[in-house]
């Protein structure tokens, strides 16, 4: 019976359900009024026997003439509900299939679309009925914003494949044009061949950079959860821009700890600070710094360089984005940095963005929750890691 049952569709099923709540109806009606019919029958036959019982000659016929007219109205009146309740019955079925196939239309048209978007086209989308319910109005608006976030997502999943085969071919065909140039020689000097190792190093150090920053962002999108731990501000941010190198400077820093993961927090201060020398140049000032918002640490690096125009700000943070010229592929950047940096950030609960300088340039800032005033002491020395 479940197995038949669950071989049906929609419009069977709900055709069934209202033909068998038709059916307990009538039958419940039909119980009530046969019994009530007996008890008046009962009644008026005794009270014809009373009235003919002292004509002890005709009695038996009194009565007998007297019942077969009721008899005779409960078997019409139960014929009559028989033959009424199965043309409600009918009806009721029929109704129902009708119901559940207006009522299924939207559903199958959902079918069909999912249909489409299995094929690999994201285009159609529902158009809702106006005189739909609310609720299949609400289903229709839910598909269509899936099938929007769906062809988004393969959208952005298309141009990241397209980005990173262009920036994986750019050093590639740098590198083969070298050695091509290089294997034309019969007898190249040693300063031909220095200059294409120095070449081929050089885009190699971009090809490995890039390399690193496509699995954190696999990892990323993996959805990798946060080891926190309890840092030490002033250590860590000196130790992060000691380690790192470049002349970096170090401003004031907030006196407490933050709950964190030392290791990711790191490469977004990492991934600040490089985006910072390179486009401060080699004679520009990079400083760091770091203050406290009540429970929450806002972490500073500033630069000198020519800065982000206001439009750009938020768009700098697209995965492969390069806001002009001077911020392209020959300055060595891949335009992944701050797209992981704020992945990162977000990861931890904060925010990142970016803003004007003091020094003139832009200034990459991002808070973190999680920080306690005071000195606490560090858990372990996180230079090294750096």
């Amino acid at each position: 019976m479940r197995r038949a049952w669950a071989g049906l569709g929609l419009r069977a099923r709900l055709a069934i359900s209202i033909g068998v709540i038709v059916l307990a109806a009538f039958a419940v009606v039909f119980v009530f009024v046969r019994g009530e019919m007996a008890d008046e029958s009962g009644v008026i036959g005794h009270e014809e026997s009373r009235e003919h019982s002292g004509d002890l000659g005709g009695g038996d016929d009194g009565e007998s003439s007297s019942i077969s007219p009721i008899s005779d109205a409960q078997e019409e009146v139960e014929q009559t509900f028989l033959i009424v309740g199965a043309l409600t019955l009918v009806a009721a079925l029929l109704a129902g299939y009708l119901l559940a196939a207006r009522t299924a239309a939207p559903l199958r048209r959902m079918a069909l679309r999912a249909a489409e978007v299995d094929a690999g086209d994201l285009t159609p989308r529902l158009a809702p009925e106006p005189g739909a319910a609310r609720e299949l109005r609400t289903v229709v608006e839910a598909f269509n914003h899936m099938l929007d976030r769906l062809d988004l997502a393969f959208s952005r999943q298309r141009r990241f494949v397209s980005d990173a085969s262009h920036e994986l071919r750019t050093p590639l065909t740098a590198i083969r044009g070298q050695l091509e140039v290089l294997a034309r020689e019969e007898n190249p000097s040693a300063a031909d061949v220095r200059r294409v190792e120095a070449v081929t190093m050089t885009e190699l150090g971009r090809v490995e950079r890039l390399v690193d920053d496509l699995l954190a962002l696999a990892r990323l999108d993996e959805g990798t959860e946060p080891a926190l731990r309890e840092v030490e501000v002033g250590p860590f941010l000196r130790g992060l821009v000691e380690a790192t190198g470049g002349g970096g400077e170090v401003g004031d820093l907030a006196v407490g700890s933050i709950r964190c993961d030392p290791d990711l927090v790191a490469q977004v201060i990492r991934n600040l600070l490089s985006n910072a020398r390179r486009h401060a140049g080699p004679e520009g000032r990079v400083e760091v710094s770091a203050i406290a918002r009540g429970d929450r640490l806002r972490v500073r690096v500033d630069d000198d360089g020519p800065g982000v125009p206001a439009a750009e700000r938020e768009r700098v943070f697209e995965r492969f984005h390069r806001s002009e010229s001077s911020r392209d592929r020959a300055s060595g950047g891949s335009g992944l940095g701050l797209g992981i940096a704020r992945s990162l950030v977000e990861l931890h609960g904060g925010r990142i963005w970016i803003e004007d300088s003091p020094l003139g340039g832009a200034r990459a800032a991002f808070e973190l929750p999680g920080f306690h005033p005071g000195a606490d002491p560090p858990i372990r020395d996180l230079s090294a890691d750096a």
